[in-house]
């Protein structure tokens, strides 16, 4: 059913306030994410203020030109049933690439990032694109508060970094030590606490969907390194010796909690979502091409790029499941 509710309206009346650009603002909740640090990202602002999007990208990232463009990120929105009219959350959107997704299929798109330089990129790309159904919001979605609002939450990459604190320059962060205070809440609550939110932010019968790296790919057990701390063994490890790995090597503490398949549909249950389907996404739920239903494989419902049945990776997937590297949770309040 049409969302007859107009996001403009429905920011404003909960306290946003809209910037120059078009930005709304939340009443000071702001924060620092990203793959960039905040030089680079004063350069790359300033490149798109001459440059289009795609030619800024070119020009200052273009390894990430794939990251941001790439068809292909879009693959698990299919599974959402989008209906034209639909009002989506898209937490932490970063440069906004699902965003821009859930807009193609006509949806109202609410696109919520603590960065402001990661939603100046997103807003030049919808005015270049010529989007009228997508807002920028620069909020800390762990406070975000728009109850009853939303037919779609996306949560894409995003939970195992709701337990972070203070800023993050990903190049400075990934595998580095930077010793820093965290909350006394364990990472596992303040996960619970986020996913509540997002959860009463939903309309009855909204849905979730939430993309995550798998606790137990089979990387993992091979020599990969976890995905987010680029530590051997920590996410498959119990977390109390994570944790004191954490400690001695990074100086912090482990907090980029993942899950198994069951944990994270308990995870979801415990929140209150009535139905949750998991999805097997390989290579990574990055930009997949293999997305298949976690219980019924292919005999259901699937989407799959790319897909040929005599597919020896397809068959080992299948076989060891479990140890697949990302998951994907559609799940209906």
């Amino acid at each position: 059913m049409k969302n007859n509710v107009d996001i403009h309206t429905l920011l404003i009346s909960n306290g946003y306030t809209k910037d120059l650009s078009g930005i709304y603002k939340s009443d000071g909740n702001k924060g620092y994410w990203s793959n960039l640090d905040k030089d680079e990202n004063k350069l790359f602002v300033k490149l798109l203020k001459e440059k289009s999007p795609l030619e800024a990208v070119k020009e200052f990232i273009p390894e990430k030109e794939d990251h941001i463009f790439s068809i292909n990120r879009e693959a698990a929105l299919e599974l959402l049933e989008i209906c034209e009219g639909d009002i989506c959350i898209d937490y932490g959107c970063m440069w906004g690439v699902l965003s821009i997704g859930l807009a193609k299929r006509g949806a109202k798109v609410i696109s919520i990032d603590q960065t402001e330089d990661s939603l100046a990129f997103l807003d030049s790309r919808i005015k270049y694109e010529g989007f009228n159904n997508i807002v920028c919001v620069q909020d800390d979605i762990r406070k975000t508060v728009l109850k009853n609002s939303s037919n779609i939450a996306v949560v894409n990459g995003v939970l195992e970094w709701v337990p972070e604190t203070g800023d993050i320059e990903i190049k400075n962060y990934y595998g580095k030590k930077n010793k820093k205070s965290y909350s006394k809440m364990s990472p596992h609550h303040i996960q619970i606490k986020f996913l509540e939110n997002v959860y009463n932010n939903l309309v009855k019968d909204g849905k979730l969907l939430l993309a995550i790296e798998n606790r137990y790919d089979y990387k993992q057990f091979i020599g990969g390194k976890d995905p987010h701390v680029n530590l051997y063994f920590t996410s498959i490890l119990p977390r109390w010796i994570s944790n004191i790995i954490s400690k001695i090597i990074l100086h912090r503490p482990y907090v980029n909690y993942l899950y198994s398949f069951y944990e994270l549909k308990k995870l979801l249950q415990r929140v209150g979502y009535l139905t949750v389907d998991l999805y097997i996404a390989f290579p990574h739920y990055h930009s997949p091409l293999f997305i298949i239903p976690y219980n019924t494989g292919i005999k259901h419902r699937y989407r799959l790029l790319k897909y040929r049945k005599s597919s020896w990776k397809l068959k080992l997937l299948l076989t060891l499941k479990f140890f697949s590297p990302s998951i994907i949770a559609i799940a209906k309040k």
